[in-house]
């Protein structure tokens, strides 16, 4: 194969991306798109946009199919065998049956690459979480990942839900006193509180509910007592995802925990004090 080129898929909850490489590992040309989780979008969508993804690439790079020697596809949704029966299905029918491509979650590829190695743990919060260990020998733990209507703590759909939640209750003087409704109601595109109420029983997917997660932290950033408990209790829940797969899994001896995700990336306030409860807690845990 002259031109063998190899892909690296990394699928989120809201948009995924792609990189084409060489023999060597150097990178080609790069892509990005739509979801590739199966909970967050439809069976169809997914398989859409991993046509986008390849597609475009190698019209990018001026290759077609017959070209690909190899891939990895690591996303959301993608870490039990039942799953990844579904997204063999799409590989069959793409390149056939023999291809080789390497099926797994979002948070092994993490692992690998956020670590350079093949042991330790990750952690991720975007707009779904989970947490993720591996043995140098291939043995793995997880904790989370349940998806935002069973978990996803401190998800930024677990943010935009509780947010909604708890908001309401304050408002019947049941919890906190927030400002925070305004915020809600204009990140959601709504009029007042009681369209709460439809959007998230009928109008509003993961997605929707996770894009409300900016206005919770721009609330906690100006001093919202609402908000900031919302984001003090994603980081506890955060950990103890961490705590989880640590306590799971005593014969990894690699401790180096890498993070990852939208609200890694965006909200200091949750880091820092999931990084205070960390270093209180789990002191051998190097971040």
């Amino acid at each position: 194969m002259k031109n063998a080129v190899f892909f690296g898929i990394d699928g989120g909850g809201t948009c995924s991306r792609i990189a084409l490489t060489d023999k060597q590992g150097n990178v080609l040309v790069r892509h990005n798109a739509g979801s590739t989780n199966i909970y967050s979008v439809t069976k169809d969508e997914v398989f859409n946009n991993l046509s986008e993804l390849l597609d475009t690439v190698l019209k990018n790079a001026g290759l077609d199919k017959k070209d690909l020697a190899a891939g990895c596809l690591g996303s959301a949704g993608l870490g039990r065998e039942g799953e990844r029966i579904l997204y063999r299905e799409f590989f069959d029918s793409l390149a056939g049956k023999d291809f080789p491509v390497k099926l797994c979650s979002d948070a092994e590829i993490l692992l690998c690459g956020g670590l350079k190695g093949l042991e330790g743990y990750c952690l991720i919060a975007g707009t779904g979480s989970v947490a993720f260990g591996r043995s140098r020998d291939g043995r793995l733990v997880r904790a989370g990942g349940h998806g935002y209507m069973l978990g996803d703590e401190g998800s930024a759909a677990w943010i935009g839900r509780t947010a909604i939640a708890r908001t309401l209750r304050s408002l019947e003087n049941r919890d906190l006193l927030t400002q925070m409704l305004p915020l809600i109601l204009r990140a959601a595109g709504l009029a007042q509180s009681g369209d709460l109420i439809r959007y998230v029983h009928h109008d509003a997917d993961k997605a929707k509910i996770a894009s409300l997660a900016p206005a919770i932290t721009t609330a906690a950033r100006d001093g919202d007592p609402l908000a900031l408990d919302i984001l003090h209790a994603g980081a506890r829940e955060l950990a103890l995802l961490v705590k989880s797969v640590t306590d799971q899994s005593p014969w990894i001896a690699q401790r180096d925990l890498v993070i990852a995700g939208g609200v890694m990336e965006h909200d200091e306030i949750l880091v820092n004090r999931l990084k205070e409860i960390l270093s209180l807690e789990l002191p051998e845990i190097r971040l």
